[in-house]
């Protein structure tokens, strides 16, 4: 069930080696961003925040990144590691290793993401492991579901389990660019409008930052 032997392979086996049920929802909803099946272990409210992005609300998220899913078919995602904090919250380091975009991605309406064909992208893009830094987490749970997830940017090294990053999305990360900025950057269609002009989008319909221009 979960990666670096952090979880045990199903269910039954995660409750019997004493996970609580919270670190088994969190883990599920790791799980379910590539086909948008994270929003079963949600509440109905629940929020989603993504690097240079406000929070949204978890379907309208879910929406977005099974687009990504069909682009990339290959994409997994890695749940390194599930630790409660102090405050009731828990912090996941997690990992998604998209692969190499297969698919067209659609313009996704009301947001600054354009289209992107697969025939356009730039020839390292075309054949570049689309393998993410890992990235930290913070998770509130309510009822048993996540209430709100919220993902800032930082990273880790060294989390045993992990694969190696695509250099162009370490970079990414490291200047501040993360999320969905560093994704279209990487396939050649930097984002439009800057960071801060994503910071003060409404709720329901949130921007991303800006990304480096491609190599």
């Amino acid at each position: 069930m979960g990666a670096a032997g952090s979880i045990p392979a199903d269910e039954a086996a995660a409750k019997e080696a004493g996970r609580t049920d919270d670190e088994i929802a969190i883990y599920k909803f790791t799980q379910g961003y590539k086909d948008g099946s994270a929003i079963e272990q949600c509440t109905e409210d629940a929020e989603l925040a993504y690097p240079g992005a406000p929070p949204a609300p978890a379907a309208l998220m879910m929406s977005i990144t099974s687009k990504f899913g069909a682009a990339f078919p290959d994409w997994t995602s890695k749940c390194l590691s599930i630790t409660k904090n102090d405050d009731g919250t828990y912090t996941t380091n997690e990992q998604q290793c998209c692969g190499v975009m297969k698919a067209d991605m659609p313009v996704i309406e009301g947001f600054p993401f354009p289209e992107v064909k697969v025939e356009e992208l730039p020839e390292e893009a075309k054949t570049a492991e689309m393998t993410f830094p890992v990235e930290v987490g913070t998770i509130t749970m309510e009822g048993g579901k996540i209430k709100k997830a919220v993902f800032v940017g930082e990273t880790k090294e060294g989390v045993e389990g992990a694969a190696e990053p695509l250099a162009y999305l370490k970079e990414a990360y490291a200047a501040g660019n993360g999320g969905f900025g560093a994704i279209y950057g990487a396939l050649g269609k930097p984002l439009t409008p800057p960071a801060d002009d994503a910071a003060a989008a409404p709720a329901e319909e949130p921007a991303a930052d800006a990304a480096p221009a491609a190599e």
